[in-house]
């Protein structure tokens, strides 16, 4: 018996192009039945709470920051909110006449410390909070619909 007859058929039954789709199309049922089946991929959902530390504002632009601010990302909203806004004076390091790095604060600008809150699925080592990953040192975009600043994470807080 011919594995392949005259006509292209595999042993006789079917064309091999419709074998080849049907196979692409089971295996692709296969994974999606796995993915939304098995347990171990899904992850948990967890509250998120981190705080994000954006440095030298001026004292208008730190006060447009409110509480109960939902974070946007693209055109759209996500689930992280403003929990708390704390308003600080901007910290720096400079140079004295003498060379040397002493601490200082602007008497003008200010630190804003924004706390953000929200609920995300973790199934895999990092933390995604509004479309940006939140990791501390990382930078992240403290964006609403009607402002947009960049900050770095200060401090993650995973409550289970």
């Amino acid at each position: 018996m011919k594995v392949m007859d005259e006509k292209g058929r595999v042993f006789g039954l079917i064309n091999i192009v419709d074998l080849i789709i049907l196979l692409v199309v089971v295996l692709a049922a296969a994974g999606a039945a796995y993915k939304f089946t098995h347990k171990s991929l899904q992850g948990k959902s967890v509250t998120v709470e981190f705080q994000v530390m954006i440095p030298h504002l001026r004292p208008e632009l730190a006060q447009a920051i409110k509480v109960g601010d939902r974070m946007v990302q693209g055109s759209s909203y996500t689930g992280v909110t403003v929990k708390d806004v704390q308003i600080k004076p901007g910290y720096s390091v400079n140079v004295d006449a003498r060379g040397q790095r002493v601490e200082s604060y602007d008497p003008f600008l200010k630190d804003v410390y924004v706390t953000n809150t929200g609920t995300t699925v973790l199934s895999s080592a990092s933390i995604t909070m509004g479309g940006q990953e939140v990791r501390v040192g990382k930078d992240y975009y403290v964006k609403s619909r009607d402002y947009e600043f960049k900050g770095t994470v200060v401090k993650v807080e995973v409550k289970e």
